[in-house]
């Protein structure tokens, strides 16, 4: 599992507005879930989902661990 897997996702379910959140890394290895407010199956694009994922990790890797800021006079 990559960091960016243990992020958490919050969204609000599309038939009762239900505040609904979830890992990445969980929303990844399934295709669809359940909402507790209202029980309707909500569709999740795995695969859209994790080339999404890959890309945040990504430019995530990119950034550098320390900055440093100089000023001149």
């Amino acid at each position: 599992m990559t960091d960016i897997d243990t992020r958490m996702i919050r969204f609000q379910c599309p038939k009762c507005g239900h505040e609904l959140e979830q890992t990445i890394g969980r929303l990844k290895s399934s295709d669809a879930m359940r909402c507790p407010g209202c029980a309707v199956g909500i569709h999740i694009d795995a695969d859209r989902l994790a080339n999404a994922a890959d890309e945040i990790q990504k430019a995530l890797d990119k950034v550098p661990a320390e900055i440093t800021i100089k000023f001149f006079r």
